[in-house]
């Protein structure tokens, strides 16, 4: 099956201000209203280390409700030491494929690549 995907560049997670009941902010204009996956990530000076991956049908929505998720930030907020950031890959479906079988698809094939490399992701660890 032909899955393709166009990715984003990182973009960085800021602190949230003071005050907001999150942790983490992110300018919700470099995320598209389009369907697609998103790694979480830590950067440590060139390398890129995975922290959660998730699907959405919109990533600019789902990225939102993602940045409220308080379990969820915490576990980023703890990871190893990196800047924190976030990558979208944008779903491009191809005649007759149904995007969220599609996008459950890549969703779990990445966390098994990205287990199989020896990376401990929050999907595994219950965040």
């Amino acid at each position: 099956m032909d899955l393709r995907l166009t990715w984003h560049k990182p973009v960085q997670l800021r602190k949230a201000r003071p005050g907001s009941t999150s942790i983490y902010d992110l300018d919700s204009t470099k995320a598209p209203a389009k369907p697609g996956v998103y790694i979480f990530m830590r950067r440590f000076g060139r390398k890129l280390s995975p922290l959660y991956v998730g699907k959405a049908g919109n990533l600019r929505v789902r990225m939102g409700q993602q940045l409220n998720a308080l379990k969820l930030m915490k576990g980023i907020q703890n990871a190893a030491i990196g800047r924190r950031a976030v990558v979208f890959g944008e779903f491009v479906a191809r005649p007759g494929q149904k995007e969220e079988k599609c996008l459950l698809m890549i969703e779990k094939a990445l966390i098994r690549y990205f287990l199989s490399e020896g990376h401990d992701l929050l999907n595994v660890l219950g965040a």
